[in-house]
């Protein structure tokens, strides 16, 4: 297997493995009837963080593999640097520039995939939450699908996404050298280290948004909601779901220029 394919298969598997136990946790905590059910935030916080641990360590043990798993963590990497470790996208050539939008969609299908494994193995707690007719019972089905603002502000919320991004990013970014200046202290850790960045942030800054930070996370899973054959479902919010694709994205070209120039 080329070290290309090996990238797809790892990206599409780890994105979904990432939905799989993110969305996961957020399902067994929301939906009713479940042992989790009402858990709370630390929960969800704690439970993503080790779901991005566990799905970038399976998708980057593999030669070729990467395990971005997020197109803004893409993007802002190959930007940081695109002839270096992380980017893999050259001016020179078109295929590098078609594998990077190539693996983008992939991402994007992946996240679906692991949504419609989530929906299956939950479809009976949809079922009562939705035949609850409780007050939440459809934002909290549309909520293990995608995310959501607590409070509805253009500003406020694309800030929260971008400024969660731009840490993400710039954590992420900062591993490979600050393990280099310290003797390779970290060595294999970096998922772990990842893991515990998505916790901070989701304890310190996903309370009004509930931290997408991850395009495909929120894109993907929304789609899958949208067409989900279930009656009562609710909308799917179109409304608000560009800002958790926008603001990631810019926060990725943003993270990206400024490692570039330091």
């Amino acid at each position: 297997m080329t070290q290309t394919s090996t990238l797809l298969l790892t990206e599409l598997f780890g994105t979904a493995l990432l939905i799989v136990l993110g969305n996961g946790i957020v399902a067994n905590i929301v939906l009713k009837g479940t042992k989790g059910n009402n858990a709370g935030w630390l929960s969800i916080c704690f439970g993503w963080g080790f779901a991005v641990t566990v799905a970038a360590l399976i998708s980057s043990a593999f030669l070729g593999g990467k395990g971005w798993l997020n197109p803004a963590v893409m993007l802002g990497a190959s930007i940081a640097d695109w002839k270096g470790t992380w980017g893999f996208v050259d001016s020179s050539t078109g295929a590098q520039v078609g594998l990077f939008f190539g693996v983008l969609v992939i991402q994007f299908i992946g996240a679906a995939l692991g949504q419609i494994i989530v929906d299956l193995l939950y479809y009976k707690h949809i079922q009562m939450t939705l035949g609850s007719k409780e007050e939440f019972a459809t934002a909290n089905v549309l909520g293990m699908h995608s995310t959501g603002a607590t409070t509805k502000s253009i500003a406020a919320n694309f800030g929260m996404e971008f400024v969660g991004t731009f840490i993400l990013i710039f954590a992420i970014l900062a591993i490979p050298r600050f393990s280099a200046l310290n003797g390779n202290i970290i060595g294999g850790l970096g998922p772990v280290i990842v893991g515990i960045v998505v916790i901070s942030i989701g304890l310190s800054l996903g309370g009004t948004t509930g931290y997408a930070i991850n395009p495909a996370r929120d894109l993907g899973p929304r789609i899958v909601h949208a067409l989900m054959p279930t009656r009562g479902k609710g909308k799917s919010d179109w409304e608000y779901a560009w800002i958790p694709v926008a603001a990631p994205l810019s926060a990725a070209i943003v993270s990206g220029l400024i490692w570039l120039a330091i």
